[in-house]
């Protein structure tokens, strides 16, 4: 049996990659994306495709009574940390308010499978002896992004026990590199590797946002994990949920292993060979020093298998894309 899977944010980077790779696993997708940041040119052609918020309930209840859905992957949403510092409010609205819309629709259809995009900064600063950071630490988000999607998850654990709503959050950590066909395309760009990437291919100053964190070069640390990974992540999930596996609720997704913003630009200037000129400036505001994931969870519970963990290899799948 085919099953029918709608993907939300499927016209962007993350949500792009994911039906790319259903579609490699014979997953019937359908697709919602307001292409606020999306790309229409990169959905798949004869793929079902609504251009819609996700808390539009018309349109919503259109899709679900046009197609048997099987589950849901739920991508949309706003996810600029420094933007949520600055307009608190869009990411309250759209990663909560219009998120609830959706699990209503769902409801109102008998909807019970849902694989949510979620991420790690709902941590906000875990204490050095709580990283790698494990599912268990208490989240302690110290920006709007962060709380409004730790408020979501909240919400999908009661949605649980009062819909039985079957549901699974990945908390993510950086996300970079690219498929065959799907790549980091965000206006403006804001992410370290593309970023760092572009720098050395054209020439630009690469800014880095503060080098007095309490690290080891004084810059932030991150997790990097591939965006091909992480998809097979969410079709691990996919399929413990459709097959009722007794599994948690909860999984990080990581390599266990940080790089902070120097490392990230030396082995951008490896693999490329070339100089990557750098200005440091004032650190944005929201962002914690270091943030790397204990990811064994999903691997024992879900048999995650990731087959990308090389930064130079997602440093090198990222330079395809940027001229």
């Amino acid at each position: 049996m085919t099953h029918t899977i709608l993907v939300t944010g499927g016209a962007g980077y993350i949500g792009g990659t994911a039906s790319e790779l259903l579609l490699d696993e014979g997953f019937n997708v359908i697709i919602l994306d307001d292409l606020s940041t999306g790309h229409k040119e990169s959905i798949a052609n004869q793929t079902p495709f609504y251009n819609s918020k996700i808390g539009d309930i018309e349109a919503l209840n259109k899709i679900f009574s046009n197609h048997k859905i099987d589950a849901v992957m739920h991508f949309a949403g706003a996810a600029l940390v420094h933007e949520s510092m600055q307009n608190p409010k869009k990411y309250f609205d759209i990663n909560f308010c219009q998120a609830q819309n959706l699990l209503n629709v769902m409801n109102k259809h008998n909807v019970k499978n849902f694989i949510f995009s979620s991420t790690c900064a709902i941590y906000g600063i875990p204490d050095k002896d709580e990283i790698p950071i494990k599912e268990e630490t208490i989240p302690k988000p110290i920006n709007p992004y962060g709380e409004s999607k730790l408020l979501f998850e909240t919400s999908l654990k009661w949605e649980k026990e009062s819909n039985n709503l079957n549901f699974i959050a990945l908390r993510y950590f950086n996300v970079a590199g690219s498929s065959k066909q799907h790549f980091e395309n965000h206006k403006p760009e804001t992410h370290l590797i593309p970023l760092a990437v572009n720098a050395a291919k054209s020439n630009n100053t690469l800014k880095i946002y503060g080098n007095d964190y309490q690290t080891q070069d004084g810059t932030a640390i991150r997790d990097y994990v591939h965006v091909v990974d992480l998809i097979n992540a969410h079709i691990c999930a996919l399929k413990a949920l459709i097959e009722k596996k007794n599994c948690s609720c909860i999984y990080n997704v990581g390599y266990g292993v940080g790089y902070s913003v120097f490392e990230i630009v030396n082995a951008v200037q490896e693999v490329l060979k070339t100089q990557v000129k750098y200005n440091i400036t004032d650190r944005r505001s929201g962002d914690p020093p270091i943030l790397i994931a204990n990811s064994e969870k999903i691997k024992k519970e879900l048999n995650w298998k990731p087959k990308h963990n090389n930064i130079n290899e997602i440093i090198e799948s990222t330079s395809r894309f940027i001229t």
